[in-house]
């Protein structure tokens, strides 16, 4: 009677009786012997095949037989795929065998070594959807407005006047950064009236949460369309755009009853972003045409993404199917901003930099390096074009 102990495998689908199992690796070395030198010199060719080695039982009057047929099913299709009971699913492609038979047990054994499958790498010519953040925020609050109605008809009179206030507070914002807007009257008074119609519905969050989330993302789009329309200032600092998004997210509750408040303050954001509107609409970035500086878009863009992070840690306290599909949309959204902000990253950090112990002019270390003077200008905010020294920040010239 066979008393050893085996686990359970497949190869292909055929089962396997897996009585030990060891596993060779290592690096492909090339060894050349140099004359009258006394070490060789040796390179790293690359990873070596991992080679795993199987001894595999079978037991019964048929165990010979059942051998036999896994040998003729590893000699027609040596390439496949092994489930091993603690390896996992592995890819692999069949070596050698010897096999072992002790009629008095009636067993027979077989060694099996097996080569690890590598993929070899493909080109292709699939091109990546680019995911609208504006776009993709609506997305978020239409599937966010599922989890606040099931939210709400959960809570208790006092939660519901917690919400309410927090939804006045935040139309109160709304207002706020409409009144600091630079817009036609005939834009101002649509505002307000998409303003007074979301006040008034805060209301009916106990009665008709859908409705209300539906108008607040309405007012919403009224506002943050108002914001993107207004010209540019010349001066960073009073940028109506960059104040809104950051009311928006100062705005955001962590008490909250419903996480989606938060989600809708985020969401505005975003919506309100004329940074993420002018890097979507182009492939790359330069700090050479840029309309701000590339610190600041950074910093509004890495804050953006922490407070979506933070909304994808809130949504996933509770399994359900609303809660993973906003999770899945969330993640989509932060995705969609990360890319925006690697975006300025590469266009705008330096690719190197170089000592300098006098002062030399920005023109003349662009002509020196065979880059551009306004390029190492932009690259070197904080010092005078005509007076660098010390670690100047360098980049190719585009």
């Amino acid at each position: 009677m066979w008393v050893r102990q085996y686990e359970k495998g497949r190869w292909n689908g055929l089962e396997l009786n897996i009585l030990t199992t060891s596993i060779d690796g290592g690096k492909r070395l090339h060894v050349s012997e140099i004359p009258y030198a006394d070490l060789p010199s040796i390179k790293v060719m690359g990873s070596a095949a991992s080679s795993i080695d199987l001894t595999v039982v079978f037991v019964g009057s048929d165990s010979l037989a059942r051998a036999n047929a896994l040998l003729r099913s590893l000699d027609k299709t040596p390439t496949g795929e092994l489930e091993h009971p603690w390896l996992g699913e592995l890819a692999l492609v069949f070596e050698t065998y010897s096999q072992e038979i002790n009629t008095t047990l009636g067993v027979a054994q077989l060694s099996l070594s097996f080569l690890r499958a590598g993929k070899l790498p493909t080109l292709t010519s699939t091109v990546t959807e680019t995911v609208n953040s504006q776009q993709q925020a609506s997305v978020v609050e239409t599937v966010s407005t599922k989890t606040f109605v099931t939210d709400v008809e959960a809570m208790d009179v006092a939660q519901v006047n917690t919400l309410r206030q927090d939804f006045t507070h935040a139309v109160g914002q709304l207002m706020g950064i409409s009144n600091k807007l630079k817009i036609p009257s005939q834009t101002l008074v649509a505002l307000n009236q998409e303003l007074n119609s979301a006040l008034v519905a805060i209301s009916s969050i106990a009665n008709a949460p859908g409705q209300f989330a539906e108008q607040l993302s309405i007012t919403i789009d009224s506002v943050a369309g108002a914001v993107r329309s207004e010209d540019a200032p010349d001066n960073e600092a009073v940028d109506n755009s960059r104040a809104a998004q950051a009311t928006m997210l100062k705005a955001i509750n962590p008490d909250t009853p419903s996480a989606h408040y938060n989600v809708q303050m985020v969401t505005a954001a975003v919506k309100m972003s004329k940074d993420i509107a002018r890097l979507e609409a182009s492939d790359t970035y330069s700090v050479l045409v840029s309309k701000g500086q590339p610190t600041l878009i950074k910093s509004d863009l890495i804050r953006i993404s922490e407070q979506i992070s933070n909304r994808i840690d809130e949504v996933t306290d509770v399994s359900t199917t609303e809660r993973l599909e906003l999770y899945h949309e969330l993640v989509a959204l932060k995705e969609g901003v990360d890319a925006q902000c690697d975006k300025v990253k590469k266009g705008s950090e330096p690719e190197q930099f170089t000592q300098r112990g006098r002062f030399i002019p920005a023109l003349a270390l662009a002509h020196s390096s065979y880059s551009q003077e306004a390029l190492v200008t932009a690259l070197n905010p904080a010092q005078h074009p005509l007076f660098m020294r010390g670690t100047i920040a360098m980049r190719v010239a585009e």
